[in-house]
């Protein structure tokens, strides 16, 4: 009888075992399949232009100057040769707008969001002209937007006023990106009116897990507190060596307990799973 109960007592703890090894399998498994989304920040010196990619979703924000075009290019053109799904214009400063015509050209994307104003500059000409060629008509955001793709909840938040007095900077669109448990915020190049109604807004919760830091590091009167309100755990400064950003921006972010990333660098890839898990790689 003794030999009887210690044998089930051995089938339970072997059992017990194998179910305690299947679920570490199952976890190790799920943790190698987490990283759902892929966020590139491009190195192409002091200027935006980022990617967003899901299974089968691209999202292009901003496309750095025209002779930066190139290395989004050379990226795309090892994937599947798809057009991009958005082309997300935050503003018309030619470090923005610059590749957009021959991304344009060359790549294409589905949906096109810009601003509700008019550039004045040479490379904005050149992209209009390629939208113009091609019939293509971008949406005008001057209310807040609502994308939703793979598991991404996106939402675009225009400009508030009509006028600025940083006329092309202030009108940046920003983009708050939701991905499970993690959030993301990509802040264009807004500088202080725009910092004040991003302060006040009410659309959407100002805190984010990873900040694209407003106008390459550039220090504003509001700057601090946009910052500790944001209160991200990975910054990325888009900027050149020349430019690194105002190292007063920098203390900031260190202050709030950010790490904080340099294009000028290398370009930066921030994986992400949506729980817990999100790793960057530079090179």
């Amino acid at each position: 009888m003794k030999t009887k109960n210690l044998s089930k007592r051995y089938f339970i703890f072997f059992l017990s075992f194998l179910l305690l090894l299947c679920g570490c399998v199952r976890t190790k498994e799920s943790s190698e399949e987490g990283q759902g989304l892929k966020i590139t920040f491009f190195d192409v010196g002091k200027g935006d232009a980022i990617l967003i990619e899901t299974e089968n979703t691209s999202m292009l924000i901003d496309a750095g100057y025209e002779d930066t075009s190139e290395v989004i290019l050379d990226y795309l053109s090892q994937k599947d040769k798809e057009p991009l799904d958005y082309l997300v214009i935050t503003h018309f400063d030619k470090d923005h707008v610059g590749g957009a015509d021959r991304i344009l050209e060359e790549a294409g994307a589905e949906h096109i969001f810009q601003p509700d104003y008019e550039g004045d500059g040479g490379q904005y000409q050149e992209y209009r002209e390629v939208l113009e060629a091609s019939g293509q008509q971008p949406e005008l955001v001057t209310d807040t937007r609502y994308l939703s793709f793979d598991g991404v909840e996106c939402l675009i938040y225009p400009p508030q006023k009509p006028e600025y007095k940083e006329e092309d900077n202030d009108f940046s669109l920003v983009i708050s990106m939701t991905y499970g448990e993690q959030r993301f915020l990509f802040a264009g190049d807004c500088e202080k009116e725009r910092l004040e109604e991003l302060l006040v807004q009410e659309e959407f919760d100002l805190k984010h897990d990873l900040l694209k830091v407003p106008h390459h590091g550039r220090k504003e009167k509001n700057s601090e507190e946009f910052l500790e309100a944001v209160s991200p755990k990975i910054a990325v400064i888009t900027c050149s060596q020349e430019e690194p950003g105002d190292e007063k921006v920098r203390r900031i972010l260190h202050q709030t307990g950010a790490q904080t990333y340099l294009t000028s660098e290398g370009t930066i890839t921030c994986l992400c799973d949506g729980e817990n898990s999100m790793r960057i790689v530079q090179n």
